[in-house]
């Protein structure tokens, strides 16, 4: 477990004891334990180990005793009891910017509100505007943000996402007749928010591949299964589809799918232009297949550099002539975090 996952955990705690209407002191040593060890520069597993957690600022004998079970067992008990004294379907009232631990609380204690569902309706009954610390105009802006919440359920940020790609990239990797596997779709195009994960793979045993898909760790339910593409429900909720192409078809179906729909319609166009046709299959010319080993290969055969995943967006980069250096990840030296009265 890394130092991420145990300061989640830790905020988790925090968030679950104001649920549960414990003394505010105690949900903010979590609060301020986590912010530790996610700032803390060392390895934490060797800390454990050596038994040093103690010397960390604010790690007392109980966050001691907590930390050193999440490292060494990867759960904690005590996170599990406290989440079990609610119902799952609460958690999903945090989706709504205005409503923290203590309104949330105040609504399920009054009201018995348990989901995202039971607080629409309780709005629409105004069953909330009598309600202490809420208001009319609270009400509203709960109702807004059920809206809000409504549209963008479904999107993962892309950190998240990536993470679970990647640990998907690394089950497909070892399984048989793998040739080549990338992530394509919004998440290669390093979008903010991302709907599902899209992974493309080159294989001569697709149903091998199709197998270990469905089969991977962390697999809720399927909900398709074919030949060439199928798709699952992770157990976070996320969706996952998996495509499976011969090596020739590769360079073809990771432009296909990795570009914006403007984009390949755009792409699809300039090939006409040139007397070709384009698809996820191929570029040819007549009944000629033009053969391309790789992305760079494709776009050179179209007379253009290679765009990066993240411009394919229709938004001028195919018409240019070269392409902006992007910046890394490596460049950033640090980040600006402002407030502002305005």
């Amino acid at each position: 477990m890394n130092k991420k996952d145990i300061a989640g955990v830790l905020e988790d705690i925090a968030v679950l004891l104001e649920l549960s209407g414990e003394n505010p002191f105690k949900a903010r040593s979590y609060t301020n334990a986590a912010r530790t060890i996610e700032q803390f520069d060392g390895d934490i597993e060797t800390v454990v180990r050596e038994g040093r957690l103690r010397a960390l600022k604010g790690v007392g004998e109980a966050l001691e005793t907590k930390i050193s079970e999440l490292v060494t067992t990867g759960a904690l008990e005590y996170h599990a009891k406290l989440r079990a004294q609610f119902p799952e379907t609460l958690f999903e009232l945090f989706a709504i910017p205005s409503l923290g631990p203590k309104r949330i609380k105040t609504l399920y204690n009054d009201l018995g509100i348990k989901s995202l569902g039971e607080l629409e309706y309780a709005c629409n009954e105004n069953r909330l505007v009598g309600l202490k610390g809420f208001g009319p105009k609270m009400q509203q802006k709960v109702l807004e943000g059920i809206a809000f919440a409504k549209r963008h359920r479904e999107l993962h940020l892309f950190n998240v996402a990536l993470a679970e790609a990647e640990r998907l990239r690394a089950v497909l990797a070892d399984a048989p007749g793998v040739q080549r596997i990338e992530v394509a779709g919004s998440l290669r195009r390093r979008k903010e928010v991302i709907k599902d994960i899209d992974l493309l793979v080159s294989s001569d045993r697709p149903d091998a591949v199709m197998r270990c898909f469905i089969e991977a760790p962390g697999v809720e339910r399927v909900t398709a299964r074919g030949e060439t593409k199928s798709s699952v429900i992770r157990e976070n909720g996320m969706a996952a589809d998996l495509r499976v192409v011969s090596d020739a078809q590769f360079p073809y179906a990771l432009h296909h799918f990795t570009g914006s729909r403007e984009h390949n319609v755009a792409m699809r166009r300039l090939a006409r232009e040139q007397g070709l046709k384009m698809n996820e299959y191929g570029l040819f010319r007549g009944e000629e297949h033009i053969a391309c080993g790789d992305e760079c290969a494709l776009f050179a055969a179209l007379g253009r550099p290679f765009i990066p995943p993240e411009l394919r967006e229709d938004m001028g980069e195919i018409e240019a002539a070269a392409m902006p250096d992007l910046i890394e990840s490596d460049q950033l030296l640090g980040v600006f975090h402002c407030h502002s009265t305005y």
